[in-house]
């Protein structure tokens, strides 16, 4: 794994499991400045090894993918509540759709959800 491009670090608390998606040179000292401000464990699941450009580049559309993801989600199968939800607003939640889509890229596939991915489509 590397240790720059786009992370992917984990986070069970409040009885859900959460992840943070960013880009960073250095994924190490960025799960450790995390760590600093937060009680529960934060495990980096996964580093997408890129460049700075495409780092950005990724990030920016992972993003927009996970919120269409997490809209997506069934209200019922979050465990967290909305005020729990408010605190972890820069995190989404880890399971369905944004769980298997880390998976896919940990193996080396490029996911499904990806391949039809294009942000011009979301404008039309």
């Amino acid at each position: 794994m590397g240790n720059s491009g786009v992370y992917f670090i984990t986070c069970e608390c409040f009885g859900a499991k959460f992840v943070k998606l960013g880009r960073s040179s250095d994924v190490a000292s960025r799960r450790r400045e995390l760590q600093s401000g937060c009680p529960f464990d934060l495990v980096i699941e996964y580093v997408q090894s890129l460049d700075e450009k495409q780092a950005i580049e990724h990030e920016r559309r992972y993003r927009t993918l996970f919120r269409t993801m997490e809209q997506r989600l069934p209200q019922d199968s979050l465990s967290s509540s909305s005020t729990d939800k408010k605190r972890m607003t820069r995190w989404f939640p880890f399971t369905g759709e944004i769980e298997a889509f880390v998976q896919e890229l940990k193996g080396g596939e490029t996911p499904d959800s990806m391949q039809a991915f294009d942000p011009q489509a979301l404008l039309f």
